[in-house]
């Protein structure tokens, strides 16, 4: 798994890119460094933006990951965006069902 901070696309907001494959062993990873991310915001409304075009593989314990993010920024008032999701991440969310519950943009241009 590849994990890297972007430079952000506004004030307040957290650029994240995920990379690679992210497995069981990665998911565990993936949500210390989300968590992370999200507890250093301040902010009225702060935001995490995650980059997955470059996840070739995802698992269901990355999306956990992803949903404790969003959990925890829902608590703070603030959002999560997935952005520019691969085919392989794609998948996971259609058959979790998670398309509802993830908010999916095709840009960092179409946040809140």
């Amino acid at each position: 798994m590849d994990l890297r901070l972007d430079d952000p696309p506004a004030p307040g907001v957290v650029a994240v890119a995920i990379g690679g494959e992210v497995d069981l062993l990665a998911a565990g990873i993936l949500e210390r460094f989300l968590l992370g991310a999200v507890a250093d915001q301040r902010g009225p409304k702060p935001g995490l933006v995650i980059d997955l075009s470059d996840a070739e593989f995802f698992g269901c314990a990355g999306l956990n990951a992803l949903l404790a993010a969003q959990h925890r920024l829902d608590r703070a008032g603030g959002w999560l965006r997935l952005v520019d999701v691969s085919p392989a991440v794609a998948r996971v969310l259609d058959a979790a069902g998670m398309n509802t519950e993830l908010r999916v943009t095709s840009s960092a241009l179409d946040l809140p």
